[in-house]
């Protein structure tokens, strides 16, 4: 009998808001997150992706580091999802953090949500290894969010990132972690909050935005792994760093396990995180086993110079 039908749910993971029926006209589909607050009700439409899109060139985009660029082929290119896998402290946020840096130098903005470390520690540990963080904040080249624990649903974050990149021009996207992304954010269904963080890559791909996406992996070493939260057939890109034991001492490799718009490097590199920032060297062509962790000297080479 009726001409509408609004179906308001109250759930673990917040309120949502569906238009199941309405005569005569067209209605956005889908359960979208809806607030009650002192202003009054505030809705965030579901994102869907093929509604939204922006012409752009599909060029490559620099991180800075000659030796990364070299790996990478001349970098990420625009409208690219990339995965930056490894194991905790091996340096992945700061790798990310150095193609925001780079984007800085070219007038670029960048947006950063952070699940999984305090805004002070990486402000800090920015500040010892000369990326500045807060210079690049202060001239409105990046922005940081720190995501508070059950602060919102999935639905709410994919509109706080469409604002930052409609609204506020941001050209590049980081999301430090996945792993954080699932347990912070109000769905309790894993299947669903990867399949929302789908929607929001393939939103971003359409917009020319460039998304990196960190992921951690639990074993330090041992068992080469590309990923851990099952998402790497999102990646156009999948760069992975490594701990490494090389005579009783740990050091790092950075390597690219996939690139769709373009060839890469196949040779795994040293890398160090200085105050100087991000030092790569040359490919390790002197050691065997270096995705096992425990690499050793390749036959008929010495051992590699550790100075």
């Amino acid at each position: 009998m009726t001409d509408g039908t609004i179906e308001l749910e109250h759930s673990s993971y917040g309120r949502t808001i569906n238009v199941p029926k309405f005569r005569g006209s067209s209605v956005n589909e889908g359960d979208h997150a809806l607030r009650i607050q002192d202003g009054g009700i505030v809705v965030f439409p579901e994102l869907t992706p093929a509604e939204h899109s922006e012409p752009f060139e599909l060029k490559s985009i620099s991180s800075g580091v000659p030796e990364v660029d070299q790996l990478l082929n001349g970098g990420f290119e625009r409208g690219t999802i990339t995965i930056l896998s490894g194991p905790t402290g091996v340096g992945k946020t700061t790798v990310g953090t150095q193609f925001m840096k780079e984007a800085a130098g070219r007038g670029e903005r960048s947006v950063m949500y952070m699940f999984e470390e305090t805004l002070e520690t990486f402000r800090e540990r920015s500040r010892k290894i000369n990326i500045p963080v807060e210079q690049m904040e202060a001239q409105g080249a990046l922005s940081i969010e720190e995501m508070k624990p059950l602060d919102c649903s999935a639905t709410e974050f994919a509109h706080r990132v469409r604002m930052d990149v409609e609204d506020n021009d941001a050209s590049i996207v980081m999301i430090d972690g996945i792993d954080g992304y699932k347990l912070s954010l109000r769905d309790t269904d894993d299947r669903v909050l990867v399949r929302k963080l789908h929607t929001l890559c393939r939103y971003l791909k359409n917009m020319g935005i460039t998304a990196i996406l960190v992921d951690e992996i639990d074993t330090v070493t041992g068992e080469f792994q590309a990923t851990e939260a099952g998402i790497s057939y999102l990646a156009d890109n999948i760069v992975f760093l490594r701990h490494l034991e090389i005579a009783g001492e740990m050091r790092k490799a950075i390597g690219v396990l996939k690139k769709r718009t373009s060839d890469f490097e196949r040779m795994l590199r040293e890398f160090e995180i200085t105050e100087h920032g991000l030092k790569v060297g040359e490919p390790l062509t002197e050691l065997n086993g270096v995705l096992s962790g425990s690499p050793e000297v390749a036959r008929g080479r010495s051992e590699p110079n550790n100075g």
